[in-house]
């Protein structure tokens, strides 16, 4: 934008929009600090090259989580010194947002004290359904967004007048495409008496309308910039929103709709309407009536940052404590060293009193003498207890959240993600168990007879979880297996203890039962001596594919039945690039799924592949963006990054770079002293210039890079399932026949199109695989239970007492 013409005004010049997520790549409410370090004087120096050119600049409007961010970077700059008395300063409102009346008195009252005219761009909103879905996968309370067209363009009415009534100091600048919305601002402006405002339209967009309303020459026309590739997803989501059925543009240029309902009264429309639209339930409805969603914390509010903060300052000041198996109710707990190690390393380190061979001899009794009185519960019985585990977990989330970041080292988005998760297992298990386990179900038959089918417990279960899941798989193994009727034993993670032993006592506080679930702590030892068990009934396991072969082993060479092993593992997981690709979400969700929770997910991404044609440009931005990632203490939000999970696992990965450096191109953060603070691993990239030089899983955050051609996917995704995983595969492009093409040729049991590869949810993405990856079925899917399950037919010759009732009386 070049300089105003002379005599001209921001209001009478031209101006420039910036959107600030885009200059900064961590733009979120818990990197305010950053970010205000960071991208405060970048900001500050555009305001000032625009007051010197006397034109405007408005800071584009932002998702709801952000909106308080972009506020407190406007009041430094309406304070700015340096600014002047320059009348150019602005900011996007969005209408459809709940809080935009709330905003545009706030932006009032900051015009007066800081004593300068602010410009007030209003729009109805640019992410509706964005929002809609982050509210619903966030687990919010309620939508920060109004959820009917008629609720928002009330709402924009609503903020209109605030914005005309906000005296001189705020300059009201409204964009729109309807004519209704057009005529009442003109309408609230003369009762306002108010002349200094102004209308605009998107390029291309509103010309018939504001031509027809006499403004064609005076209205601002708001026109994107950059090339076409950056634009294109711009212009589509333009495309999409004014071809919908509710748009005004839409109706316009539809001549079967009558220029009465075109131009007709939000007001008198929202009064005949629902509040809220009948097919967006709020978020924790997502599920229906089967179940409540599970509830989330949300962190870009700073209570919810210090309750938890709170919660952590007690943890750590809680000294020494140490945990031991839970048998028939009794904890047996020795004292040992204190939790805590020194606070530069970040996490706890447990302590526990390993269960010896007469706790898991008295943890069998007590299970296999309760067990068919547990299953004679029934499924509803079950679903019950289930229900209130979930429950009190969502009530103790925050204490839950900060043992998980001190003992497991975890991120608190991560840990919140995983107290979710687990409540989502036991609701959506007990939901299972109601609708399976409710007696004999009638089967069809011959007349004279009655057949049915009854699935009932197997006996007792021993669930082996693993440390990077030590709430989420834990519980869910444990749901699965009671939800079916057994009663259980459960081997946590050595190296994750205490957030077990908390599971437990939460089950038991629940209603649970405390012969129907029994806490065994230890290492391997334990674990196998509880598989090789004979009174053993299955097993329910997650983690290494070695261990899962040692277990399968034990099982089939023990004696007593032939038992089920039900076993996740890990995954070579890949995403496939191709050139349809839009890079910048490729980036962000390959930094997601490669390098949150450092890396240590069963799903997370281990091999990228780009094509030869876009690689160099995308890995230049993957490498770059690496490079800004936070990493430190996982129990500040601002982290990206924590610690893994110990130091054997830091050696491994270590060992893993060491061996490809001579081979492949290696990229790795530098962290500094950091590694001497804990067991905290600098993420890398490796670019390989073949497969042949990864065999197997390497867990952590290390991201394999490798070349290719999209037209040779066949050959490369065959070479790929050779190596005899099957967990999780991305595919980002825009083209139907490249995902069919890639869905054909690679091996899994999850895939994910133009998005992150973790995060499974709960009923919604089953997770699990095949191969050497697991033995299924998936957890959190439909057929989970029933492999902890085992059958009956009941068939009844009721002819033999007579005759066939039913049949006599047709």
């Amino acid at each position: 934008v070049g300089k105003a013409k002379t005599g001209a005004t921001p209001e009478t010049a031209d101006g420039i929009s910036v959107k600030l997520s885009a200059l900064h790549p961590t733009y979120r409410a818990v990197q305010a600090e950053r970010v205000h370090r960071e991208l405060y004087p970048m900001v500050a120096e555009l305001a000032k090259l625009a007051a010197k050119q006397n034109i405007n600049l408005t800071l584009d409007a932002e998702e709801a989580d952000r909106l308080v961010l972009s506020l407190g970077l406007l009041e430094r700059l309406a304070h700015e010194p340096e600014l002047g008395n320059w009348t150019g300063l602005g900011l996007a409102v969005q209408a459809y947002q709940k809080r935009g009346e709330a905003v545009v008195q706030w932006l009032g009252e900051l015009a007066r004290r800081a004593d300068r005219r602010l410009m007030v761009r209003l729009v109805k909103g640019a992410y509706w359904d964005s929002e809609v879905k982050r509210a619903q996968v966030d687990g919010q309370p309620d939508y920060p967004v109004f959820t009917t067209k008629q609720a928002t363009d009330v709402s924009y009415l609503a903020c209109a007048d605030a914005l005309l009534k906000s005296g001189p100091t705020v300059y009201p600048q409204f964009a729109t495409h309807n004519a209704h919305s057009l005529a009442a601002v003109d309408m609230m402006a003369k009762r306002a008496g108010r002349t200094d405002y102004e209308f605009q339209r998107l390029h291309g967009m509103g010309v018939a309308l504001y031509k027809a309303a006499g403004r064609e020459r005076s209205v601002r026309i708001y026109a994107p910039v950059g090339a076409h590739q950056d634009l294109l997803p711009y212009l589509v989501r333009r495309l999409l929103e004014n071809g919908a059925n509710t748009s005004f543009v839409h109706s316009f240029l539809d001549e079967d709709v009558p220029a009465e309902r075109i131009a007709a009264d939000p007001y008198t429309t929202l009064s005949a309407a629902p509040a809220r639209h009948p097919r967006i339930p709020p978020p924790p409805g997502l599920y229906g009536s089967s179940r409540r969603n599970s509830a989330g914390l949300d962190f870009s509010q700073q209570a919810v940052r210090k309750r938890v903060a709170a919660e952590i300052g007690k943890l750590d000041a809680s000294g020494a404590v140490a945990v031991g198996p839970i048998v028939a109710g009794e904890a047996r707990v020795s004292p040992g060293d204190p939790l805590y190690a020194p606070a530069d390393r970040w996490r706890m380190v447990g302590t526990f009193a390993a269960a010896t061979p007469s706790d898991a001899d008295a943890a069998y009794e007590s299970a296999l003498a309760y067990q068919p009185q547990w299953n004679a519960l029934g499924g509803a019985g079950r679903a019950d207890i289930l229900d209130a585990m979930a429950d009190a977990m969502e009530r103790d989330a925050e204490r839950l959240v900060a043992i998980l970041a001190r003992e497991g080292g975890k991120t608190l988005d991560d840990c919140i993600a995983e107290v979710r998760e687990a409540v989502d297992f036991c609701r959506y298990y007990g939901v299972e168990a109601e609708t399976k386990f409710k007696g004999l179900q009638a089967l069809p038959g011959p007349a004279g007879e009655t057949n049915g089918l009854e699935m009932m417990g197997r006996g007792v279960f021993v669930c082996i979880s693993p440390w990077n899941f030590p709430l989420a798989i834990f519980t869910g193994q444990i749901a699965g297996a009671l939800a079916a009727g057994n009663t259980v034993l459960a081997k946590p993670a050595e190296q994750t203890p205490v957030i077990a032993f908390e599971a437990v006592k939460l089950f038991h506080a629940a209603g649970l039962p405390v012969e129907a679930l029994h806490l065994l702590v230890g290492d391997g030892k334990v674990g196998g001596g509880l598989t090789g068990d004979v009174r053993c009934g299955g097993v329910a396991f997650t983690g290494s594919t070695e261990v899962a072969r040692i277990i399968n082993r034990q099982l089939a060479a023990k004696d007593g039945p032939i038992v089920p092993l039900i076993a996740e593992t890990g995954g070579l997981n890949a995403l496939f690039c191709d050139t349809t690709a839009l890079r910048e979400q490729v980036v962000d969700d390959v930094l997601m799924s490669a390098f949150r929770s450092a890396g240590q997910r069963c799903s997370a991404l281990r091999l990228l592949f780009l094509p030869h044609e876009t690689a160099d440009e995308t890995l230049e931005m993957i490498t770059g963006a690496m490079e800004v990632l936070v990493i430190g203490d996982p129990a500040d939000p601002a982290t990206d990054v924590g610690p893994v999970i110990d130091a054997e696992a830091c050696g491994l990965l270590d060992a893993h770079l060491e061996r490809l450096r001579p081979v492949a191109k290696v990229w790795q953060r530098d962290i500094g002293g950091l590694r001497d603070k804990g067991t905290f691993f600098g993420p890398a990239i490796v670019e390989l210039s073949s497969l042949d030089q990864i065999d197997r899983e390497v867990f952590g955050p290390i991201l394999h890079v490798i070349r290719y051609d999209p037209d040779d996917i066949e050959t490369v995704g065959a070479a790929l399932s050779a190596k005899g995983y099957g967990l999780t595969l991305g595919v980002h492009s825009r083209l139907e026949g490249f995902l069919g093409r890639v869905k054909a040729s690679v091996r899994a049991g999850n895939v994910y199109v133009n998005r992150t590869i973790i995060g499974a949810v709960v009923g919604v993405q089953p997770f699990g695989g095949s191969g050497l990856s697991g033995t299924g079925p998936k957890a959190g899917g439909p057929l989970y239970i029933d492999r902890f399950a085992t059958e009956r037919t009941v068939t009844v010759n009721i002819a033999a007492q007579g005759g066939d009732p039913t049949l006599l009386n047709l």
